[in-house]
């Protein structure tokens, strides 16, 4: 079994990467030079690099990292060059060892500090996602207490999904050049806030992703992939039901727009059982994504292009 962030984690995250505006993170090495800043970056998006940066090995970037969280579900690892924080995701297809010899990747500790081999592409996520690591070594076992320099960054990301806030989602998806991640935020919502003593109140936002004439609405984020792929939806609640919706987009130009005059088309789509929504996506299309929530529903939208 892989591991990731789990659904409440994983969206927690996302929420933070909202708050934070995302930017692409690449490790050092990558790129041929130092990164000038660590942390958040303040550029809006959340897509992968399409292509990997050039490296000194045919291909592999090797940093170095401090494991400043581990638990049954997750680790997060800290740059030690930039002080960025990522998710090792999808670690257990690595090669994980500690002097020569092969562990689980259940048995890093907060506080090792750990030689990550991959393929330098981070997700643009905050804290990112690595999906392309194939080694992890052991260099030092140092303690938990070198990783409390970073409790404080650890009680940020790993953080618990607020109830009464409305669910933010993502939409990830996997071509020849990158796995990819795409922010959603709800652009429509009617959602039941829990109060003490039974005293709920309601938030309401009454939105659409386009207008009468077909334009988008300027925080729909686009989702750029060659042909037909498929997609997976995820969000920070797990809905009870899910409909996916699309439109076909008029003009793909600098300003995208939508066919006013044309019906929803219903996209075939499966709920799962850990909370995500399965569906195919291709390019030319504005996709719409209506969910229910014990606490209401919101919508959310993306758009294609190739």
């Amino acid at each position: 079994m892989n591991k990731t962030t789990s659904l409440p984690l994983k969206a927690a995250v996302i929420s933070l990467g909202l708050a934070a505006a995302c930017l692409m993170l690449v490790l050092p090495g990558c790129m041929g030079g130092s990164q000038e800043s660590a942390g958040k970056p303040d550029a809006v998006g959340n897509r992968a690099a399409e292509t990997p940066a050039p490296s000194a090995d045919a291909g592999e970037v090797i940093s170095t990292a401090m494991v400043a969280y581990a638990d049954d579900d997750t680790v997060l690892f800290v740059d030690q060059e930039t002080g960025a924080p990522y998710f090792p995701t999808l670690i257990d297809d690595a090669v994980v060892s500690e002097n020569g010899a092969e562990i689980d990747a259940d048995d890093l500790v907060a506080g090792n500090l750990v030689q990550v081999t991959g393929n330098g592409i981070m997700l643009e996520s905050y804290p990112g996602q690595y999906p392309g690591i194939t080694k992890v070594e052991v260099i030092s076992q140092g303690t938990p207490a070198d990783a409390d320099q970073y409790a404080a960054l650890v009680a940020e990301v790993i953080a618990t999904p607020d109830p009464s806030a409305v669910p933010t989602g993502y939409v990830e998806y996997t071509t020849d050049l990158a796995q990819t991640s795409v922010v959603l935020n709800p652009f429509d919502y009617h959602w039941v806030v829990p109060g003490d003593n039974g005293n709920n109140s309601e938030e309401d936002l009454d939105g659409e992703a386009a207008d009468a004439s077909g334009a988008l609405a300027s925080d729909i984020i686009d989702a750029r992939i060659p042909a037909a792929i498929d997609a997976v939806a995820g969000f920070s609640a797990t809905p009870t039901n899910a409909t996916v919706e699309r439109k076909p987009l008029t003009n793909e130009g600098d300003a995208p727009t939508v066919d006013p005059a044309a019906e929803d088309e219903m996209v075939p789509s499966t709920l799962q059982a850990d909370g995500t929504v399965a569906f195919t996506i291709e390019p030319g299309y504005l996709y719409e994504i209506e969910t229910d929530y014990a606490q209401g529903e919101a919508s959310y939208a993306f758009y294609t292009l190739s």
